[in-house]
């Protein structure tokens, strides 16, 4: 039987096909779709499934079901209490394919081997130390001595650190008492802690309580010491899957676009309430405070030298045993990509090192 044109092309087609596997293997992963894709943030007090920031967005408005129901692929959330550490052992278990998390433990994530890309910022936001009343602490330098709490191995661990130094202390000079944040809460409550060092959602409700009152923040300027953290992927995953990738990574650009826009600020914190924080935390950490300084995606030469600054610290703590080059970590294609595709690229103003604005 003679062989037609359309059966030597078929098989010519299946050899070149059988020839890029054998190049790619990936190729032939990417031909398959993964069943779920597993996403993790940090939790909450409250234990609730919801997050703050871009993800929570993401999240309340499920923005990648929607993305992805024609697929078929569910979406899995985690928002473990253990929060940045928890996440690195989810992804060390094998368990995530992207996490949105604090700048320390993701750090620590990456020095300690796991291997992700960071794919896009999660931008800025202050960091506040709250003491009791009756702490009798007037300024940074009473702290010396003092009972003060915070999650170790995360942002606000080294948000602190920075801070202390401004007044030449160290984490030595103070009881550090490692709680996570329902814990905190509890503890300073009862009395048996100072001082409390969090971000706003967490801590300006002790505030509102008359529990205790601020007494440091870097809100309002680049001042060290302020939160960031990163919006993470897997190798394998990306390697997997990047048409996937981009997709995601498309859907937490537009998160963060609604969450930098002004008319939806009072929905924004609504969304953001869903944590179990009162909405009225939000309203107080915002205020005077233009959304889109908060939540920008960018992957800056600040947020670059805010990591730098983090790799330092945790290689001077021990907590991982070397640094690593930053560029070779951070993958901005993705987030280029989505900002030219939905015309974002003049929306957020990077920043410098220093964290003042680039202007063009």
């Amino acid at each position: 039987m003679l062989t037609t044109r359309r059966q030597i092309a078929g098989m010519l087609a299946a050899a070149l096909s059988l020839v890029a596997i054998a190049v790619n293997p990936t190729v032939a992963m990417a031909e398959e779709k993964p069943k779920a894709i597993r996403i993790a943030s940090f939790g909450n007090a409250a234990g609730k499934p919801y997050g703050t920031g871009a993800i929570g967005v993401v999240r309340a408005q499920e923005l990648l079901e929607k993305e992805f129901a024609a697929d078929g692929i569910t979406i899995e959330w985690q928002f473990p209490r253990g929060t940045g550490p928890a996440i690195n052992e989810a992804f060390a278990n094998g368990q995530l394919d992207f996490a949105y998390y604090g700048g320390l433990p993701n750090i620590v994530g990456r020095g300690a081997g796991l291997k992700t890309k960071v794919v896009a910022s999660y931008g800025v936001s202050p960091i506040y130390l709250v003491a009791r009343p009756d702490a009798k602490i007037g300024s940074l330098a009473d702290l010396k001595g003092k009972k003060v709490s915070t999650s170790r191995g995360t942002i606000n661990e080294l948000g602190l650190s920075l801070v202390l130094a401004q007044v030449g202390l160290t984490a030595e000079d103070v009881q550090f008492f490692d709680l996570q944040t329902a814990d905190q809460i509890a503890a300073i409550t009862s009395g048996d802690v100072d001082v409390v060092v969090g971000g706003g959602s967490s801590v300006l409700q002790l505030v509102e309580k008359g529990i205790a009152n601020v007494l440091y923040t870097t809100k309002g300027s680049p001042a060290p010491g302020s939160n960031f953290g990163s919006f993470v992927v897997t190798d394998a995953f990306r390697g997997a899957y990047p048409a996937l990738t981009q997709r995601v990574v498309n859907n937490f650009v537009k998160a963060s676009y609604f969450a930098s826009d002004e008319k939806n600020r009072s929905a924004l914190f609504d969304i953001w309430s869903l944590t179990g924080s009162p909405r009225s935390s939000f309203e107080k950490d915002y205020d005077d405070q233009v959304l889109k300084d908060r939540q920008s995606p960018l992957l800056d030469d600040f947020y670059r030298a805010n990591v730098e600054a983090g790799i330092k610290f945790a290689v001077g703590q021990k907590l991982i045993r070397k640094p690593f080059d930053v560029s070779e970590w951070v993958d901005e294609s993705y987030l280029k990509t989505a900002l030219k595709e939905f015309g974002y690229e003049n929306v957020w103003t990077p920043r410098d090192r220093n964290g003042n604005a680039v202007r063009f």
